[in-house]
């Protein structure tokens, strides 16, 4: 699902906070359940809400469980903060304590995404874009120069040995580097969990713009992938993202492939299904 969130000037945080929340959890699955905060007449949402997959865990603390996609036998957390102008803080961790309200095994990103006025009249105009998928939960917003989200990773030799391993990752598409909080480190007598973190993999040629027989764009899209040397560079597949070519498009842009659209961010693509 593609939500083009829209606000106007008198946005609060408070509407800001409650309508994000309301996306995540499911209980807002159309514009008109959005708070008067938002500019209903200029948000958009497409797709469908991944049912089932994230849980409000803890209203006050704005923290909440997500299974993974494609294997549910993972389910981890995550925390959005806030203060009186902005969300602040992104935190992502292996495991959750509800009693105490704990977040356990985490790593917190600043990311301070502020409300903004929509203008349609500019080139690019200013708004917050979320992508909720079964597999992901991406933010952008030009306005405060981030995009960033929470990934699903798949399978590789060490999640095969070592169960524990979280498969999801905070990656930030502002600068391609990642981070996974709980995760384990070979690394002689010293082996064991701690983070990893780094680059997005990008050691591989990008792919580029072909044209088919009709002559008709293709646009080429390569999976992404994220490695630590602290793991030999054991490369793990990252869901719902994938490499395109250099400078193809503007941060925010949309495209269709096959029927389902893309979000462009960097030489990256989030599929918003």
């Amino acid at each position: 699902m593609l939500i083009k969130y829209r606000m106007y000037a008198n946005t609060t945080i408070t509407t800001f906070s409650s309508d994000i929340k309301g996306l995540i959890d499911g209980t807002i699955t159309s514009v008109s359940g959005l708070s008067a905060g938002c500019d209903k007449a200029n948000t958009t949402m497409t797709g469908t809400y991944p049912a089932g997959i994230y849980t409000k865990v803890n209203d006050s603390s704005n923290t909440f469980s997500k299974i993974h996609g494609t294997d549910s036998g993972y389910t981890h957390y995550f925390r959005l903060t806030y203060d009186s102008s902005k969300m602040t803080t992104f935190t992502l961790a292996q495991s959750y304590t509800s009693g105490t309200d704990t977040l356990l095994n985490s790593v917190a990103q600043t990311v301070n995404v502020t409300p903004n006025t929509y203008n349609g009249s500019e080139q690019f105009p200013k708004g917050l874009n979320i992508v909720i998928t079964s597999k992901c939960l991406y933010f952008s917003s030009l306005t405060s120069g981030i995009g960033f989200g929470l990934f699903d990773l798949g399978n590789n030799g060490i999640t095969s040995t070592y169960a524990s391993q979280m498969k999801m990752a905070y990656i930030k598409l502002t600068n391609g580097t990642f981070n996974v909080p709980y995760a384990y480190n070979l690394q002689g007598a010293a082996s064991g969990y701690s983070s990893i973190s780094g680059n997005l993999w990008t050691t591989y040629v990008p792919p580029t713009f072909a044209s088919n027989a009709t002559g008709s764009l293709v646009v080429v899209e390569n999976p992404a992938f994220i490695a630590a040397n602290t793991q030999g560079y054991q490369a793990f597949g990252v869901n719902n993202l994938m490499r395109i070519p250099d400078y193809g498009y503007v941060i925010d842009s949309v495209y269709n492939t096959s029927g389902t659209s893309r979000l462009a961010a960097n030489n990256y693509a989030i599929i918003t299904e």
